[in-house]
C-alpha cells in the first residue's frame, strides 16, 4: 500500500513538473474556440397575432438556445429591449410555467400590460456548465408593449436568464467529463451540460471543458493529469479517415505513464459524444509511443477500478447475525455469523477481504473491523447510535456516531486511527441518519434531517473535508429520505417514507429523478443496496425485494432470510 502511494505521488510529480518544462517562446498558433452564441442556426419569430401572457411563455421556452447570442429568444422583445438585454453567463431553469396578469401600482397607457411569470426552480447552470438544483417558487413581473405592427413585444425581460426544463433539455446535452480519483487508480465522471447543436463540434466543447479542470463543486476532490498551461493547438476535428484528431500543445518531459493518464481522461470523456477513435497528438507528434488510434476499451482498468466485484456474493445481517445473501442464506464464518457477537449494522470491504460490524455493547454499540470469516477486534469508538460504516478504498473506513458525529477511521501499520472530517458545510446539529460514500471516494451521499445531500470529498493536503453540500430534491418537501446508496458513479438509488413513490433513482446532480415502481412493496422500508449490473435489493417487513431498472416491478428475493434483513454488497 505504501509503495503503491509512493508511486503515484511520484507520478503527480511528473505531471506538475510537466508544466514547468513548457518553453516559454514557443511560436503561437490561433484556435478558433467554439463559441455558441454566435454558431449560425435556425431562427424562428414569434408567432403572428400571440398574446401578451403565450408571447412571455414562449421567451422561456426560446431563450434556452444560445446561438447567435439567443436570437431566438431576444425576438420576443421590443427593439430598445433588444439592444440591452445582457444575458448572465448561467441560466435558472424551471417548471410549470405559468403566466397571469400582474397587478399595477398605477393605470397602465393603452398598448402597455404587465404579466407575472410564475414557475417552479429546477436548478442552476453554473458558468462552468455544471447544474446545481434548486427549490422554490419563481415570479418575475414583465412589461409587455404592443408595436407599431400591432405585435406584443417584452420591454424588460427578466435581470437572469430564465429557460423552461424542456427548452433546456433539447438545447442541452449531459457529459460526463473524466477526472481521477483521490489515489489516481480510476476515473470519475464530473457531469456536465453543453449545447447540442451543431454536433460536428461537440469534441471540441467536450475538450475545452476537460481543459478547464474539474467544476467548482469537485475541484478539491478530483485529480486533473492535465497540467493548466496545456491547451489544444487546434480545435477538435474529424480526419479523412473518420479518427477524431486531438492535438495539445507541448508537453515535454512528462513521461509514458503521465501521457496515459492524459490519453485515458480524453479518450473516455469524448465517448459521450462520439463513437470515431481518437488520435492524439503533442504538436503534431504522437501523444503515446506508437501512435496508435485510440479507443475506450484501451482504458478499461481505469472504469472498472471503481467498478463493484460481480464474483462476490452480497451479505445480509439477520437476527443480528452476518448471512451470505443467497438462496441458502447460510451464516458467515466466524464470529459473526455464529452468534458471539450482536451485529447491528455491516459492510464489506470492495474486494471482500474485510468486514467492519456496528455490534451491541452495554450501553449502546461499538465498531469492529477484521477480516471476513475471522475475529473483528473491537475500536475504541462507541457511541448509543452509529450508521453502516462505508469504505473508501483500502484501508479507510466512514460512520456516523449519535447520528451527528462524521468519523474517518484510517489503518495505520494495522491499527485502525481516527482522523478529522471537516463537515461544518453540512450544517451544525443536524440529524444524520446514513452515510455512504462512492466507489470512487470522490463523493459522500448523505441522509440530513431526511433530506438527501452530495457533498465532494476535499483532500487538500491530508486535510478532508465535505465541500459544497447540496440537497438533491425527491418527491418534494413532504417526503422524507430514508436511506441511499450509490447506482454508480453518476447516479443514486434512495429509499423514502413515500407510499407513491418508496423508492427512487437520481442522478448525482440531482437534475433528473425517477420514481421505481411502488407494487408489492409495503413501508416502511428499512435498508437499500445496490449489486453488480445495478440491480436494486430493498428491504422490508416482508422480506426483501429486488428490480432491475425503475420500469420493473419489484420481485421477492429468494432467500430464506426474514423480514427486516438489512442487505449490502462490497465496497
Amino acid at each position: 500500500m505504501r509503495a503503491r502511494l509512493v508511486a503515484l505521488f511520484a507520478l503527480f510529480a511528473l505531471v506538475i513538473s510537466g508544466c514547468a518544462s513548457i518553453p516559454e517562446n514557443s511560436d503561437p498558433e490561433a484556435v478558433r474556440r467554439v463559441d455558441e452564441s454566435n454558431t449560425t442556426m435556425p431562427v424562428t419569430a414569434p408567432p403572428e397575432g400571440i398574446d401578451s401572457f403565450t408571447l412571455v411563455r414562449n421567451f422561456v421556452n426560446a431563450s434556452a438556445a444560445p446561438e447567435n447570442d439567443h436570437l431566438n429568444g431576444r425576438l420576443h422583445l421590443t427593439e430598445q429591449a433588444k439592444r440591452s438585454w445582457m444575458p448572465t453567463s448561467g441560466l435558472l431553469v424551471v417548471d410549470d410555467v405559468d403566466t397571469i396578469p400582474a397587478a399595477s401600482p398605477e393605470p397602465l397607457p393603452e398598448g402597455v400590460q404587465l404579466v407575472s411569470l410564475q414557475a417552479n426552480r429546477v436548478g442552476r447552470l453554473l458558468a462552468d456548465q455544471s447544474f446545481v438544483p434548486e427549490e422554490g417558487e419563481y415570479t418575475a413581473q414583465v412589461r409587455v408593449e404592443r408595436q407599431a405592427d400591432g405585435q406584443w413585444r417584452i420591454a424588460n425581460p427578466p435581470p437572469e436568464l430564465v429557460v423552461s426544463r424542456a427548452s433546456f433539455e433539447s438545447n442541452y446535452r449531459q457529459v460526463p467529463i473524466y477526472f481521477f480519483d483521490h489515489d489516481w487508480t480510476g476515473v470519475v465522471p464530473d457531469l456536465r451540460y453543453v449545447v447540442a447543436q451543431p454536433q460536428a463540434t461537440l469534441p471540441s466543447r467536450v475538450v475545452d471543458l476537460l481543459m478547464k479542470g474539474p467544476s467548482e463543486g469537485l475541484r478539491t476532490s478530483l485529480g486533473n493529469a492535465i497540467p493548466e498551461q496545456v491547451q489544444p493547438k487546434t480545435n477538435v476535428t474529424e480526419a479523412a479517415n473518420g479518427a477524431l484528431e486531438v492535438n495539445l500543445s507541448s508537453l515535454r518531459g512528462l513521461s509514458q505513464e503521465s501521457r496515459r493518464l492524459i490519453a485515458a481522461q480524453i479518450v473516455l470523456s469524448l465517448q459521450s459524444v462520439s463513437n470515431a477513435r481518437v488520435q492524439l497528438s503533442e504538436e503534431g507528434s504522437p501523444l503515446l509511443e506508437g501512435g496508435r488510434d485510440l479507443w475506450p476499451t484501451d482504458f478499461t482498468s481505469f472504469e472498472t477500478d471503481n467498478a463493484g466485484r460481480p464474483d462476490l456474493s452480497g451479505l445480509a445481517v439477520a437476527s443480528e447475525r452476518l448471512h451470505v445473501l443467497d438462496e441458502q442464506a447460510e451464516p458467515v464464518p466466524g464470529p459473526a455469523g455464529s452468534g458471539e457477537l450482536d451485529v447491528v449494522r455491516a459492510a464489506q470491504s470492495a474486494d471482500g477481504a474485510e468486514i467492519a460490524a456496528v455490534t451491541r455493547k452495554p450501553g449502546g454499540v461499538g465498531l469492529r473491523i477484521g477480516q471476513y470469516g475471522g475475529q473483528l477486534p473491537e475500536l475504541q469508538l462507541s457511541g448509543a447510535d452509529m450508521s453502516r460504516p462505508s469504505w473508501r478504498g483500502e484501508g479507510e473506513l466512514w460512520t456516523v456516531v449519535n447520528r451527528h458525529d462524521i468519523v474517518r477511521l484510517v489503518e495505520d501499520g494495522g491499527t485502525w486511527v481516527q482522523k478529522p472530517v471537516d463537515a461544518r458545510e453540512l450544517g451544525a446539529g443536524k440529524e444524520i441518519t446514513d452515510l455512504r460514500l462512492s466507489r470512487d471516494g470522490a463523493r459522500a451521499a448523505v441522509v440530513v434531517d431526511g433530506r438527501l445531500v452530495v457533498a465532494g470529498v476535499s483532500d487538500e493536503d491530508g486535510r478532508i473535508s465535505l465541500r459544497r453540500p447540496t440537497v438533491l430534491p425527491i418527491g418534494g418537501r413532504d417526503v422524507r429520505v430514508t436511506g441511499v446508496e450509490w447506482l454508480g458513479q453518476q447516479s443514486l438509488v434512495a429509499i423514502t417514507d413515500s407510499n407513491s413513490q418508496p423508492v427512487v433513482e437520481v442522478t448525482a446532480d440531482g437534475f433528473r429523478w425517477t420514481p421505481y415502481a411502488s407494487v408489492n412493496l409495503v413501508q416502511p422500508l428499512v435498508g437499500v443496496a445496490v449489486g453488480p449490473g445495478g440491480n436494486v435489493v430493498v428491504a422490508a417487513q416482508s422480506g426483501l425485494w429486488q428490480a432491475g431498472d425503475s420500469r420493473d416491478v419489484w420481485t421477492h428475493l429468494q432467500t430464506s432470510l426474514g423480514g427486516n434483513s438489512l442487505p449490502f454488497f462490497p465496497g
